[in-house]
């Protein structure tokens, strides 16, 4: 599973006791981590954060978002998986290569709150129990992470149909049917504005009277569950923003601007400007806010006390 703490490493939700050939300190591009403890082996996983619900341009060894690894101690069959033809994209001919796809195998089952996840991935044979990333393992990847509410728990199931390639399937108590293979989806979180927030100590930034601020979640978010009412935009007499404000603009125009992006400006009918030129505004958000990804994964915004994006304009663009 990846962690939240580190897009790129992947940690353990659950390690089989007592179980020598489980991965222990396992060295990767930028140092290393232990997967599981390598000196108590009768200890489970460590409890970890939660998986990543979605990211935009990240993602462990790029997979654009959460996943599940399943890590086996020897090679499986391989008709766990379809060989899919790679087709040249100009003349649609098969190239002779192939990719991996569990798309109609469907080895695992993952539920997310009770509801099936649909999936797709693929077997990796290589890698063992000092690898990055670990192997021989099963990828397993949501088609559709938006449709997964973050704050969900979720866990996964392996099928009688993974065998081995002696035709052995995994014991039965090692399948997770009792819940074992368990973890969560990280809440929902404004992750990331553009402008950013100026330190304590440093002028707040500057941008052109076109560009609207940003905010960014870690999750698809419904534009429609952030009202203007809960948008203070106030302009400012001074470039800190530090007077009482000319002015609150609560009538802020609230759009959704890409994958998990919103994107707020001053709602003037007819202009295209999203800000006045050369003014000075701040934007807060209200304490009794609650916003809520396309799931309908619920949250809310850091009010006035934990947020506020004080930022000024130039001239227009002519």
């Amino acid at each position: 599973m990846n962690d939240s703490t580190d897009l790129f490493l992947e940690t353990a939700t659950f390690c089989k006791p007592n179980d020598e050939k489980r991965p222990g300190f396992v060295g990767t591009p930028i140092g290393g981590v232990v997967v599981c403890d390598d000196v108590d082996l009768s200890a489970g996983a460590t409890p970890v954060a939660d998986a990543v619900p979605t990211d935009f341009a990240q993602g462990g060894s790029g997979s654009g978002g959460w996943y599940v690894r399943i890590m086996f101690d020897e090679l499986l069959d391989p008709t766990v998986e379809d060989l899919l033809p790679i087709l040249d994209p100009d003349t649609m001919l098969e190239t002779g290569q192939f990719t991996g796809s569990l798309l109609n195998t469907q080895p695992v089952i993952v539920t997310c709150n009770g509801t099936e996840v649909a999936y797709d991935g693929y077997y990796s044979p290589s890698g063992n129990n000092v690898t990055w990333p670990v192997g021989p393992s099963l990828f397993i990847s949501p088609l559709d992470r938006s449709a997964i509410a973050t704050g969900s728990d979720c866990k996964v199931e392996i099928k009688d149909l993974v065998v081995d390639k002696n035709g052995g399937s995994v014991p039965t108590d090692q399948r997770g049917a009792g819940g074992e293979y368990a973890f969560s989806i990280a809440g929902l979180e404004l992750t990331d504005t553009s402008p950013t927030p100026a330190g304590a100590d440093a002028m707040p930034p500057v941008i052109v009277p076109e560009a609207p601020v940003s905010l960014q979640f870690n999750a698809f978010i419904d534009p429609a569950s952030i009202t203007t009412d809960e948008v203070v935009i106030i302009e400012h007499a001074t470039a800190d923003c530090s007077d009482a404000g000319i002015a609150v603009v609560n009538a802020a125009k609230v759009i959704e601007g890409g994958d998990g992006v919103v994107e707020i400006s001053l709602n003037t009918a007819g202009a295209d400007l999203a800000w006045d030129p050369e003014s000075f505004y701040s934007v807060t958000f209200t304490d009794d806010n609650a916003i809520a990804d396309l799931a309908g994964g619920a949250g809310a915004l850091p009010g006035a006390a934990d947020f506020t994006l004080c930022f000024n304009t130039n001239t227009a663009t002519p």
